[in-house]
């Protein structure tokens, strides 16, 4: 069976204001300056554990930057969110077509799995293989490996990723998986071709004519 690993924030649905607002409740707490919608942006996809050291928050304080970040996103952050158009309808005609769905997604999986139900797409996806709430699986690469493994181990030519940044096309490299990335998350331009990233959907419906 053909599998397909789908990215969540900036792929499936846009996390911009949950996000944004748990990072200044975060920056706040610290006593750190604000941050510019363009540094919010740029923390859309990555781990947080990559993303609060480039926002000057210190070495010794990220452990507290990210609990102060959760303190927001798991009580309010997580549903601050919305599906992009098509969506749905891109995951129920590719799933029509026999493929396997599956979320891989740098978001702690008890967050991304309230946000798949929330949303209504556990009706197209298998399973949600995320990040862990202590750090030990972070990057996507490790979320890969951990939804391959669920999986039984596919051959990587029948798997391909999703997603919308350079972290998610490096990832799946990792494990010789192509990605197509899609036009309509946070890359800045050009950032998709330039991780490798084999083609790029421009809207949802394109990903049933590239994978269906």
């Amino acid at each position: 069976m053909r599998t397909l690993l789908l990215d969540l924030d900036g792929t499936l649905t846009d996390p911009f204001d949950g996000i944004s607002r748990s990072l200044d409740h975060a920056m706040a707490g610290l006593g750190l300056a604000p941050l510019t919608r363009e540094q919010h942006r740029s923390c859309i996809g990555p781990p947080l554990q990559e993303s609060f050291p480039l926002l000057g928050v210190p070495e010794d304080r990220i452990d507290e930057a990210i609990a102060r970040y959760r303190e927001y996103f798991g009580d309010r952050g997580l549903f601050e969110n919305r599906l992009y158009d098509g969506v749905p309808e891109a995951l129920a005609a590719l799933r029509s077509r026999g493929l396997r769905l599956v979320v891989a997604t740098s978001k702690p999986e008890p967050f991304a799995v309230q946000i798949v139900e929330h949303f209504g797409l556990d009706a197209y996806v298998d399973h949600v293989s995320g990040a862990t709430l202590d750090g030990s699986v972070g990057t996507k690469a490790e979320v890969i490996s951990l939804a391959l493994g669920v999986l039984g181990g596919p051959d990587p030519q029948d798997v391909t990723m999703v997603g919308d940044r350079a972290h998610d096309v490096l990832g799946a490299a990792v494990h010789r998986i192509r990605c197509l990335g899609v036009r309509w998350g946070y890359a800045e331009p050009g950032e998709l071709e330039e991780a490798g990233a084999y083609g790029v959907a421009e809207r949802p419906a394109d990903l049933v004519a590239l994978l269906g």
